[in-house]
């Protein structure tokens, strides 16, 4: 298929100013690493040493892309944040990329990000804590060389301290209708067929894919009414806004223009106006008008941070009352990229216990004779005293066997009734004394 050259849209201000924040990476960028701005002066704790740094050509045509290659280490157990920058010479404008640094087993350990002036790494802090020892790594990214009018041979550049040189070759200019590339047979516009490419902006992370319209040389005949549908493979997400424009989003051009190369296409290129066809993130449909030429776009981002490198998309195109179409773009990112990596601490042995001596069993007690009881002494009984029988009062007479006879008796109750009268008397005596005395 004839491919033509993508056609650039007008932009406001604000517009170029998101664009800008986009090669940045700022705008759009989905990886978690901090991405410095471009010229900002970043502190970090840690600079990583650039070990090499070279062309990886000999030879360039001034105008023409460049690749530089190199390598990086940290010393052990480094401070974060942690990184490197490259300062480009003018001479040597970066091409606007971002890429990852990827260890030996996919993971991400840093991230870096080109614009034209610098070349920005930084170190993903958990990877560092992690793998503090031996980290080293490579890197590479484009850069367009850009030399005076007139001006080749071998030219050398100073990159952050290194001398890079490389043999530069004048460029032609196919505005001159001399050079290589300019158009001499077979140049007027045939027409087109159906197809789909992208634009796949690295630092940013984001692709616009353009489905081409098919048409003969004299565009669409008017009034067909078209809808296109867009269908992502893997590693993408549909966007409806990018750097402040909102998608999908209709594009046409009215006429052929000639270029400076000699061929015609389609040129005058423009967006057509939002209210006069319908759209979503993902479908466009329009009428078109007699003699014009479309393409619609689509915004998607990568999700997995550049690492697949390929991209593909397929779109299908229905044209009521002429034919469905299906296309598929591929988009491969040819941009810069990197590896790294670092070993975790080994760890520390741990001292092997010394074993105690076994203490020496003491010798086992011989066990003392058990003393053999002494018997208690039998107590000595005590005797039983003899009972004395008492003598019979005097005048009494005893009879054999204790009996204590009638006449006894009697005279013991006389003896206690005299007894009892006298004391009797003695207490009336007292008595009568008392008062007497009372009297007085």
């Amino acid at each position: 298929m004839t491919s033509f050259p993508l056609p650039v849209r007008p932009r406001t201000w604000a517009r170029v100013s998101l664009a800008a924040l986009a090669a940045l990476g700022i705008v759009g960028a989905s990886f978690t690493l901090p991405a410095p701005a471009s010229g900002a002066a970043v502190e970090r704790a840690t600079t990583a040493s650039i070990d090499s740094l070279d062309f990886t050509s000999e030879t360039v045509a001034s105008g023409s892309s460049a690749e530089i290659r190199g390598t990086w280490s940290l010393p052990d157990h480094p401070t974060v944040p942690a990184g490197f920058t490259l300062a480009l010479p003018p001479e040597l404008a970066g091409r606007s990329d971002g890429f990852p640094l990827l260890d030996p087993q996919g993971a991400v350990m840093g991230r870096c990000v080109v614009d034209a002036s610098t070349l920005e790494c930084t170190f993903a802090a958990d990877y560092l804590t992690a793998h503090p020892e031996n980290l080293h790594g490579t890197f590479f990214f484009w850069v367009t060389v850009r030399n005076e009018p007139g001006g080749g041979g071998l030219v050398t550049y100073d990159v952050g301290g290194h001398t890079l040189a490389i043999d530069v070759q004048p460029s032609p200019d196919p505005g001159t209708g001399t050079g290589p590339g300019v158009c001499t047979e077979n140049c007027a516009f045939p027409g087109r067929g159906a197809g789909k490419w992208g634009m796949y902006d690295a630092a940013a992370g984001t692709i616009v894919w353009v489905v081409q319209i098919g048409s003969g040389r004299d565009g669409l005949s008017g009034g067909e009414v078209v809808t296109v549908t867009d269908v992502l493979a893997e590693n993408q997400e549909l966007l409806a806004e990018l750097n402040g424009v909102r998608y999908a989003e209709l594009w046409s051009s009215p006429r052929l223009v000639t270029g400076a190369d000699g061929r015609e296409s389609p040129g005058a290129w423009a967006p057509v106006d939002r209210s006069t066809y319908a759209a979503t993130d993902r479908t466009v449909t329009f009428t078109a008008q007699a003699g014009h030429y479309y393409d619609v776009r689509f915004a998607a981002r990568v999700t997995d941070q550049g690492v697949a490198g390929r991209y593909e998309n397929r779109a299908e195109i229905s044209i009521a009352g002429a034919s469905d179409t299906a296309v598929t773009g591929q988009v491969v990112r040819h941009g810069g990229g990197g590896t790294g990596g670092g070993q975790a601490p080994a760890p520390s042995a741990s001292p092997t216990p010394v074993p105690s001596a076994t203490p020496v069993s003491s010798a086992t007690p011989v066990p003392s004779a058990t003393p053999t009881p002494i018997p208690a002494p039998t107590p000595i009984a005590t005797p039983t005293p003899s009972v004395v029988a008492a003598p019979a009062p005097l005048g009494l007479s005893a009879h054999t066997g204790g009996t204590v006879s009638t006449e006894s008796r009697l005279m013991g109750l006389l003896v206690f009734a005299g007894l009892t009268a006298l004391l009797a008397a003695i207490g009336l005596a007292v008595l009568l004394t008392f008062r007497s005395r009372a009297r007085r």
